[in-house]
């Protein structure tokens, strides 16, 4: 069964990434991670992104990586999701990346469930090569789908023609890619990416804002993101960049101009100075009836709460209102 999905797969569309909630024992909170990934599945969007990069080594560390993965493919069988489960398997190293992978491949052997993996470079890659051969290694480690991304941080970025040596090499797990450049150089990248055969699917990031450019002009066939109490915006603004539309389409544009006017408020009310990805997003969530509290792990048996005033209130659910309609 699961074979057969993996050789039809199809990964497109919005693939928002989960907002880890944290019970006030510091531990995951699963019934609400479950929770939360239903919505988002229920809004229509191809994939469900799960954990965050930051999380990743916290939660293997603690088992709660494995457990929280087994939940949500769990309830993606038994309540029949259309939607890809999709772990983030980054790791410092090639060796731990694979123990991830192959954990998550048992996983969805274990349950039937349609998994696959986002990775982004290990951490002590210095070039093409080192990561050509980290790709190769994790493509052996699992028949499961892959999406590369590129990354502009502490890895080197991989060159375009790596992504599509190695997606020629391995047709039954990789060619999806998660573009994530700095720069106008992103959009010259997926251009060149787009148009090679090889290339299954390149889905944008920077918080899906450049995704309507390069959804309409490039041809970007979905975005991975965080903030996933807007999957139904990113659906609306999917379906409308699938069916032909471009920047002058007024209802991608109303959805779109939403989804900025949410996401705004992470720069609004962001500790550091902009893009917030939980703060006032976790009081959207609570407000949905997802969330039970707006808690962040900290450190081990650690969580602090995102605390709000009267006035960050009024204009939360002002804001609320206009997009969600209550």
């Amino acid at each position: 069964m699961l074979a057969s999905i993996l050789a039809a797969a199809v990964l497109e569309g919005p693939f928002p990434l989960l907002c880890t909630p944290w019970t006030e024992q510091a531990e995951l909170d699963v019934p609400v991670l479950v929770k939360e990934a239903k919505y988002v599945n229920d809004a229509g969007v191809g994939g469900i992104v799960w954990p965050t990069a930051p999380e990743v080594n916290d939660l293997d560390e603690s088992g709660e990586f494995e457990k929280g993965l087994t939940a949500l493919a769990n309830a993606s069988v038994a309540d029949g999701y259309a939607a890809w489960i999709v772990s983030i398997c980054s790791a410092t190293n090639t060796e731990t990346a694979v123990s991830r992978v192959k954990r998550v491949d048992a996983i969805a052997k274990a349950t039937g469930a349609k998994m696959a993996i986002l990775a982004r470079p290990p951490d002590n890659a210095k070039d093409d090569a080192d990561m050509e051969r980290h790709y190769r290694t994790l493509a052996k480690a699992t028949t499961l789908p892959i999406i590369i991304q590129t990354y502009n941080g502490k890895s080197p970025q991989p060159s375009v023609e790596l992504l599509i040596r190695l997606a020629k090499e391995f047709p039954e797990n990789l060619g999806y890619v998660k573009e994530e450049s700095p720069g106008l150089q992103v959009n010259g990248r997926m251009e060149r990416l787009v148009a090679d055969p090889a290339i299954k699917t390149v889905f944008s990031g920077w918080g899906g804002k450049g995704w309507v450019y390069q959804a309409t002009r490039i041809g970007t066939r979905g975005v991975i993101s965080q903030r996933p109490a807007y999957a139904p915006l990113f659906v609306k603004i999917w379906k409308r960049a699938k069916a032909g539309a471009d920047a002058s389409d007024p209802v991608l544009a109303d959805a779109y101009s939403k989804y900025l006017y949410m996401a705004n408020l992470g720069d609004i009310f962001s500790t550091w100075g902009d893009d917030e990805m939980r703060g006032p997003h976790l009081y959207v969530l609570e407000r949905l009836g997802i969330f039970r509290n707006r808690l962040t792990r900290t450190g081990k048996g650690k969580v602090e709460n995102f605390e709000i005033t009267d006035k960050m209130k009024a204009e939360f659910d002002a804001r609320i209102k206009v997009v969600f309609g209550f």
